[in-house]
């Protein structure tokens, strides 16, 4: 049987790195094991854990011991350069969207047209509108001859649908 696969390296998934990562980021930050254990609700032996398993995975120590205090590697501060935004990013996720989506503005959409495409060309294409966006305020504008044109260029309104001869 011949194995056609591309000789690209396989990469295993990686199930919670954000854990291992998290721990790291708050010794750095904290100090000390103990501290960031106790930051985040968890054994000093699981974060002991949680750093050798990072050490081990690539290769390097992340830590100086100077007493009780830890001290980061270089390889250790250029773990840190990048964990940190990543985790920063993950753990202010929610708040981050909640922020996002609760400022969102359905929007409004303005028209411009004359009294005859109101009353006998738009109300298809505006109660199709208003069922596939109910959440947008819609306003039509009456006007007359170029009056459409105008309020388009002066921002007045977003869309004029009337007659190229009045243009």
């Amino acid at each position: 049987m011949v194995d056609n696969r591309p000789a690209t390296p396989r990469f295993s998934y990686k199930a919670d790195r954000l854990k291992p990562l998290r721990a790291f980021c708050q010794v750095i930050r904290l100090g000390s094991v103990s501290r960031a254990a106790e930051a985040l609700f968890v054994s000093q032996p699981a974060i002991t854990l949680q750093l050798q398993a990072l050490e081990r995975e690539f290769g390097v120590r992340l830590f100086d011991r100077s007493g009780r205090r830890l001290q980061p590697t270089r390889e250790g501060e250029a773990l840190y350069a990048l964990a940190r935004p990543l985790v920063e990013g993950i753990d202010g996720l929610e708040a981050t969207f909640r922020a996002e989506v609760s400022g969102l503005d359905p929007g409004e959409l303005d028209i411009a047209a004359g009294s005859s495409t109101i009353l006998y060309l738009l109300p298809g294409i505006v109660d199709a509108f208003r069922q596939r966006h109910p959440e947008v305020r819609l306003s039509l504008h009456n006007v007359t001859g170029a009056g459409g044109l105008d309020l388009l260029r002066s921002d007045g309104v977003d869309l004029a649908v009337g007659s190229m001869l009045d243009v």
